[in-house]
């Protein structure tokens, strides 16, 4: 069973929790780039200690150049080796970007070793944004359908700039053969013709569909002003074609060791990497193994509150919870930043720029991350009764703005008339765009039913308290605990008017998402902070994944691929290109998988 504290959860607790306000933790912040006068008094220098001891610090880079997440790097010798290992290429970490590193390295002739530290392949993701190539052309979807410019661009302007062009042009360029690669070995994939297609019984267990084909009839994502780009693909089972993908891996001799972790890199008198040391579960003793080049792929951090509490403390003061099924045998989670502290101990840069990952998915969310009525943009008033932003944005905006708010809260309103409003929707994630009278098939990929709602969800939402229903919208507030009802009661009013009006002067949201609240019954979801499910930055690389030292030289031997990567994503997790990134995990595994075969 998983680990639990006041700021994790396991899947099983996620009813409980999503889409909820998490309980906000009072955190103390330690003093930073004080002077050694300012820092004079015993007293002062005493509590900053005993903040920092206990771990109640959130404060980041205080100008030391210490990071108190590393700790000390491992002092291994020969004495402590249980066992020597001769290989090509080292693959630490076993999912969405080092099962394709594995693969792509034994394929291209080098004899791999690879580490897992859980007993198993971790698959957490469904989803690929992918941009041309032969899979996606069976759906009119192939090269030149979409402008890779605009789309670059769009990444690039949402993460601030701060990552890297060349990475974000190399995923543009190469996901779509990757993609075309990656589902080569699964020789049972069915690949559905639009999105709810009816996929035939005996292939209901492996099958990839594309997302919003057809498209919603209202929905041009030319015309919006933050586009969801139609650019992405889901699996029914990810974990199915990545076992497929590591037995070719196999079949070619890699040895896989699970339940063995990456501990610390091997380098020689120049700083090349020339191999690394890793621990199976149980013992004390390690294994060595000399390799010509090392691909770190070990997945986030989300699990280790101290790098959160540096790299993202606005996270721990907000309260926000996590959700992680990232374990080992003995309940203990692997995304805690273990390649991270490899990188940095071999002298490798980390990006300074981080980004969580916290999709709101509307009010009331369930275990199957899906809101009552989505993320969509109806009326969102908080605590105080007031409307606070142009409700027409997407889930990890959305979040930035819940956070804003008294008590990190604010209600989701919407009427009788929701089925008929849904296909004026964006075509998003975490947008209920299509309606249906009847439940969709039991075998339904999860990341498709996000999209769908039917009377039933809604019903069921208010029965199990996930949702408030009333035939007026007095009664409606009169429910809602906090509430200050008469101001809740004039922003409806105004509102009203200004869907009637066709124009929304408050806030700007699009007209063809203006819905008066007129047709009873009322409903109304309750939208807390929502659940960081990641949080990405890591070691400064280029698109051929080599890692900068701090002197920005490439550390030779040295490479990166998922998560673990830097480049990628800054500032918050953009969620124009849905499923991005898995792709980019899968696209630069490979990469990474045949560029330390190849030593260059």
């Amino acid at each position: 069973m998983a680990r639990m504290n006041e700021h994790t959860m396991s899947r099983r607790n996620f009813v409980a929790a999503s889409g909820l306000v998490a309980g906000t933790v009072a955190l103390s912040a330690a003093a930073s780039g004080a002077s050694a006068a300012e820092k004079s008094a015993a007293g002062d220098a005493s509590a900053a200690a005993d903040a920092k001891a206990s771990g109640k610090t959130t404060v980041g880079y205080d100008g030391t150049g210490v990071m108190p997440w590393l700790g000390e790097k491992p002092a291994i010798t020969d004495a402590d080796v249980e066992e020597t290992l001769d290989c090509d290429v080292l693959v630490i970490g076993l999912g969405a970007a080092g099962v394709p590193a594995a693969r792509a390295a034994a394929e291209a002739g080098a004899k791999v070793v690879a580490f897992e530290a859980s007993s198993h392949l971790n698959s957490v993701s469904s989803d690929m944004a992918i941009l041309g190539g032969e899979t996606q052309a069976k759906w009119g979807r192939g090269d030149g359908y979409m402008d890779k410019k605009a789309i670059v661009n769009m990444h690039m302007g949402e993460c601030s700039h701060h990552c890297s062009y060349d990475i974000i042009k190399r995923w543009a360029d190469d996901s779509g053969a990757t993609l075309d690669w990656f589902i080569k070995p699964s020789t049972d994939l069915y690949i559905c013709s639009e999105s709810y297609e009816d996929v035939p019984e005996d292939k209901q267990a492996n099958y990839l569909y594309p997302y919003f084909l057809p498209m919603p009839e209202h929905y041009d994502y030319t015309k919006e002003d933050m586009p969801c780009y139609p650019t992405s693909v889901g699996f029914s089972s990810l974990l199915t074609v990545e076992k497929q993908n590591l037995q070719v891996a196999i079949d070619a001799g890699a040895d896989i060791r699970y339940s063995t972790k990456g501990v610390e890199l091997i380098q020689d008198a120049d700083g090349s990497v020339i191999g690394a040391y890793g621990q199976a579960a149980g013992s004390d003793k390690y294994i060595k193994v000399n390799a010509k080049g090392v691909v770190i792929a070990t997945g986030d951090y989300l699990m280790n509150e101290d790098m959160m509490k540096y790299f993202a403390p606005e996270c721990i003061e907000n309260g926000i919870k996590t959700l992680s099924v990232d374990l080992d045998d003995d309940g203990n989670y692997t995304n805690v930043g273990d390649g991270h502290k490899m990188g940095a101990w071999a002298g490798a840069a980390i990006e300074q720029w981080h980004a969580p990952m916290i999709h709101h998915m509307g009010g009331g969310a369930g275990a199957d991350g899906r809101g009552v009525i989505g993320n969509n943009g109806y009326l969102w008033l908080n605590l105080d009764g007031e409307r606070f932003m142009n409700e027409d944005i997407a889930g990890q905006q959305l979040e930035n703005q819940v956070e804003r708010q008294r008590e990190r809260k604010a209600y989701q309103f919407f009427d009788a008339s929701w089925p008929e409003q849904l296909e004026y929707f964006p075509a998003a994630h975490g947008v209920a765009c299509y309606y249906r009278d009847e439940p969709l098939p039991d075998y339904t990929a999860s990341g498709l039913k996000i999209n769908v709602r039917t009377p039933e969800d809604i019903q069921s939402a208010v029965d199990d308290g996930r949702c408030l229903k009333a035939d007026t919208i007095d009664e409606l507030l009169a429910q809602i605990d906090g509430m200050d009802v008469e101001t809740a009661k004039a922003s409806i009013e105004h509102y009203n008017e200004l869907c009637e009006a066709g124009e929304d002067t408050d806030f700007f949201k699009s007209s063809q998402r203006l819905f008066a609240l007129k047709n009873p019954p009322f409903y109304a979801a309750e939208c807390g902070c929502a659940l960081t499910l990641a949080n990405l930055g890591g070691l400064e690389s280029d698109a051929d994944c080599h890692v900068y030292s701090t002197d920005r030289t490439i550390i030779k031997g040295l490479y990166v691929c998922g998560a673990p990567q830097g480049g990628r994503f800054n500032v918050q997790y953009p969620i124009s290109l849905k499923g991005l990134s898995c792709a980019m995990c899968t696209t630069f595994g490979k990469i990474a998988g045949e560029n330390a075969a190849a030593g260059k």
